[in-house]
């Protein structure tokens, strides 16, 4: 998908990291979605303007880019959440949630 105009290149990292942590929240191991199903829930978020401005704000509050030994956050129960999950679960390579 092309960046549309009015969406600044970083949204896609801030997606990347969220749809990273939601998977590794849910099944308190240390793994990701395979690499199609992290892209396609990256478009799945970037594609959905109220999505896009969730995971805006989600990022404002965490710092992505840096390491931490500080105890994780728990990623909020709001539409974000719900809509990447249940995108995640209908995934065909859903294997994280087995």
């Amino acid at each position: 998908m092309a960046l549309l105009p009015t969406e600044a290149p970083e949204i896609g990292m801030q997606a990347l990291a969220y749809v990273i942590e939601l998977p590794r929240e849910l099944t308190t191991e240390n793994g990701a979605p395979t690499l199609g199903s992290q892209n396609q829930a990256v478009e799945f978020i970037r594609a959905d303007p109220e999505l896009r401005r969730a995971v805006v704000a989600w990022a404002e509050t965490v710092n992505i880019n840096e390491a931490t030994t500080a105890p994780r956050r728990r990623l909020p129960f709001d539409a974000l959440y719900a809509r990447t999950r249940a995108f995640l679960e209908q995934s065909p390579t859903r294997q994280v949630f087995r």
